[in-house]
Order: C-alpha cells, then structure tokens, then sequence
C-alpha cells in the first residue's frame, strides 16, 4: 500500500528544483532555502531556513510569500535573522504561521539573499498548508479479477486529521476518484467507486485538505495472450513501397485461446528502414489488427521487422518475428520471346527479354542472368544458360545446346544487395519430330489409260537417329495437268518398315503427292510430288 506525502506529519521543501536566475552576478554560492512545516503540529508554524556563503558576505535575506502563484503580490514580508555561522558562511531563519483558512493549499515562498558587492540572489520552494487526508478499512469486491471478469467495486472512507492531538474524523462531501470514475463522501466518510481492474484511489486537494493517493487492494489475475502477423508484399520491396502488417491476437481465456480486443500492438524495426513509421493500433473485437508503414529510400538497408501485442493491465504481452525487411531495387523482366514453338527435336532455344531494373538510384553493373528449364513449370529448374548484363537492358539468348523435349522455360535474375530478385513469365515449349518422305515414286511411267498406277514411298522420323516410322497416316494427293486444285485420292497407314503404297487406275496426266500431316508428336513430312504421262 502507498501513500503520498500528505500522511506524513511533517513536510520538508527545499529549493533545490526551485531555481530562480539573480538579477546581477552576485558572489553567492551553495545557496539552499528549506521551509519546514509539520500539518499535524498544533502551532502549525512554517519554519523557514536559508544556508548561504558569500565571498562579500551577505548583508540581508528576505523572504516573499504568495499565494498560489509566484506573480501574486506577497501577502507577508519576513526579514531572516543570521543563526548560524558568519555573513560569509551561515544559516538565515524564520518562521510565518499560515492561515487556512484565508489561504488553504500552497503557497510561493521567494528568499532574496544580498551581498556586500550589491548583488541579489533568488531562491524559491512550496509551502502546501492542509489537512492531513486518509482513507479507513479500503475492500475491493471482489478482490480477485481478471479480463473475463474486470468489475470491481472499491469502498472506503475518508477520513482527516486537523492535529496530532485530535482523532482523525469523517471528511463529508469531498470528491474521490478512481479514473474515470468519481464519488462523493457521505456524512461518514464513505465512498463506494465502481471500476475495472486495479485503479489508483485518488483525492485532489480541496479547499483545507490535502491531496491523497492510495493503491487499491484488489488483485488481478493476468493471462497469457499470443500474437500471430504477416508482413506484406514481402520481406524484400523496392524503395518506398507501401508495406502492411495483419494480423491477430488471442489470449488463453478459461474457456481456451479466444480473440484478445482492444490490445495495443505496435511494429518495431529500425528507423531507417521507414519513411513513414507505422502507427500503434488496437485489435478489433475478434482480435484482429492492420497497420502501415511506408519503406525507405535508400537501397541496401536491412533489418529485423517484429510486432508486438503490448502487456495490459489483464494481459500479458508478446512477441513475434516478421522476418527481415530488406528495401531493394525493384527489377523486372518484361518482354519474354521464345522463338520457334513448336521447336524441332535437337533445334536449339533463341529467347529474346528485358531486364528492367527501377529506380536504380545505384545504377547496378554486372547483372547475371539466367534461362531455366523444367519439366513441369514448378520444381527441378535448371540453369540451361546464362550470360551477365552490363546494364539493365534487352538481351538475347541463342544456344546451341540442343532441346530434346517438351517442358516450361523462364528468365531468372537472382537479385543482389541492391536488388530484388526477378523471375519471367513461364513458357511452355512443345518439341517434336521432323518428318520427311524418302523414295517417292508413281509409277510406271508413262502409263497407258485404264492400267493401274502405284503410288508409293517411305516415312522417317528423326529422333536421336532417322528411323522409319511405323503404322502412321500418309495422304495421297493428285493434281490432273492444266489445274491447281490438288484432290485427295486416298489415306493409307505406313508398313511396319514405313514404307506406304497404294494401286490407282490412270484416267488422266497430272502429279501425284505424299503427305505426313503430322500429329502431338511429330511434325508435318514434305510433301513430294511425281509426274505421271497417261496415254
């Protein structure tokens, strides 16, 4: 239990806080003025004492006193008379009887000390004239609480004594407070403040009595509260982007973890990652929060980002990490060409981008980038080339490291200390075969109408190496002499050695073709053709 200054019996002030500047630069030094007054003294004299040394010595003190305020005109003069030591080395006192009732509360006590050498020096302390305040038999029901259960209600009485040799008796109809609430005493002294929590019993001085303080008795039980958050758009952003931290809180009620509300929760990290700090926030009902903050300038700057739930008078504060904020250079590759897709089996990749690199304010040299390669566009990327730029700018690659099958290329720039990283768009590319139709021949030649014509010839694929191909559909075409319009004549499926043939009857002269179509795996053959003389 604490009590203020206004219990004890005897009040010491000195000047020590109290400095005034001397009007002119007099030789004094270790001035100290103490006004003593004992409120529980049924005299109820102020005694005042000032020590002083002087190399002139000190030719007079004398003391102002005024109510309230310090620019009040003196309501008493005193003249101190030497008690101890020399005019060089001494003690001034005197002593004023303060009235109460004219005057209750504090007054301004002013000493001018004067020195041979015709200078003055100023000290100044307080002079507090009031009844002794204290409160009896201070409960609180209940006298346990927690965040579930935060009402509380304190009763007391107030009561004050006027001298040490009389009773301390019921103050009536002074003002009690216990922020924010405020009760009046009844007849006997009594006050009852409704509140939440623990709270400061307050009594402000009125009129005669005395300012008091007390701590109420009520316990209160805390609990643990956790903390949860994320950082937005990431952990490494360009200069001045405008970051987000969300989150929730939740504290471990009687019933479980349950959303904390009304819970103060700032972001720490160093000021020279902000240009615009972010501000302390309090959770919503469901214990959620969301604050700001805007990044740097400056490039290259790294620090630990945490948020933090601040600890209450019911909970418990607590902690968490958002990671490593770090303001970079914001790149980008824009403009990602692949040439060539579908690409043929063995061809090489030519990819076309720009790397763009903004603000820059470092102008960033030596730049690695890299094309990748994956099988299925999300994991396994491998480095299929690289090349360093001088200067953000466009670039090229043309390798000669042959592709041998489907899958999803990109541009990747790794990022640096002044950077951000930067990937492209992902591209799927679709590798197939080339096809070509060897020996194609119509035959005989001429040939005599009515009498049969073989159209015929052989299909490869080149894969690792040119093989037949199998089993695939080759189209027939004929074109009679004198027109353009070529007519399909017949579709006929490759041999198990690739070859392919088909017996027509000659009606006409014209050109015969073979075609491959293709399919997801290979391309389109050529289409050769073979003139025919029909007679």
């Amino acid at each position: 239990m604490r009590r203020t200054s206004s219990l004890l019996a005897t009040a010491a002030l000195t000047a020590s806080a109290l400095l005034v500047p001397a009007t002119a630069h007099a030789d004094v030094s270790d001035a100290e003025l103490t006004v003593t007054f004992d409120r529980l003294a049924k005299d109820r004299v102020a005694k005042i004492s000032v020590s002083a040394k002087s190399a002139s010595g000190v030719t007079s003190v004398q003391a102002h006193v005024r109510y309230k305020s310090s620019t009040a005109e003196p309501y008493a003069t005193l003249d101190l008379t030497r008690t101890q030591g020399t005019d060089n080395d001494g003690v001034w006192e005197s002593e004023i009887r303060p009235d109460i009732v004219a005057r209750p509360g504090v007054s301004v006590v002013d000493t001018v000390i004067t020195t041979a050498d015709g200078a003055t020096t100023i000290r100044r302390a307080g002079l507090n004239d009031c009844y002794v305040t204290s409160i009896e038999g201070l409960t609180a029901e209940p006298a346990v609480v927690d965040v579930e259960h935060p009402d509380v209600t304190m009763r007391g009485r107030l009561m004050v004594q006027r001298s040490r040799d009389q009773a301390a008796e019921p103050a009536q109809g002074l003002k009690v407070h216990a922020t924010p609430v405020e009760a009046t005493t009844g007849a006997d002294g009594s006050f009852a403040l409704p509140v939440k929590g623990s709270r400061e019993i307050d009594v402000f001085a009125q009129g005669e009595y005395c300012a008091l303080s007390e701590r109420s008795p009520v316990t209160v039980r805390t609990q643990a509260t956790e903390i949860t958050a994320s950082m937005k758009p990431g952990t490494t952003v360009a200069p001045y982007t405008d970051m987000t931290v969300e989150g929730k809180v939740v504290r471990h009620g009687s019933a479980g973890l349950v959303p904390a509300a009304g819970v103060t929760v700032v972001v720490n990290l160093p000021g020279e990652l902000t240009d615009r700090s972010p501000g302390q926030v309090q959770t919503a009902a469901d214990g959620t929060f969301h604050t700001s903050f805007t990044a740097a300038r400056d490039v290259g700057l790294s620090g630990a980002v945490t948020v933090e739930a601040r600890a209450g008078e019911f909970l418990t504060g607590s902690k968490a990490s958002l990671g490593t904020l770090n303001i970079r250079n914001k790149a980008t590759i824009d403009d990602f060409v692949l040439r060539g897709e579908p690409m043929a089996y063995g061809d090489s990749i030519v990819a076309d981008g720009t790397l763009v690199i903004r603000p820059d304010y470092t102008n960033v040299t030596n730049l690695p980038m890299y094309l990748e390669f994956s099988r299925d566009g999300k994991t396994g990327w491998t480095v299929w080339a690289q090349q360093t730029l001088a200067r953000p700018k466009s670039f090229s690659f043309n390798t000669t490291k042959p592709v041998t099958q489907d899958g999803y290329w990109r541009f990747r720039y790794p990022g640096g200390p002044r950077n951000t990283p930067a990937v492209s768009p992902v591209k799927y590319v679709d590798v197939k075969y080339r096809t070509k139709v060897y020996d194609f021949n119509a035959s005989p030649e001429p040939v005599k109408k009515g009498k049969s014509i073989t159209v015929k010839g052989l299909l490869y694929r080149f894969m690792d190496k040119a093989v037949t191909a199998p089993n695939a559909p080759v189209t027939i075409y004929f074109k009679p002499s004198g027109s353009s319009t070529w007519t399909q004549m017949a579709v006929v499926k490759t041999a198990s050695n690739g070859w392919f043939s088909k017996n027509f009857t000659a009606s006409k002269d014209g050109t015969w073709m073979a075609a491959y179509t293709g399919s997801a795996n290979y391309f389109a053959s050529d289409k050769p053709t073979d003139y025919v003389d029909v007679q």
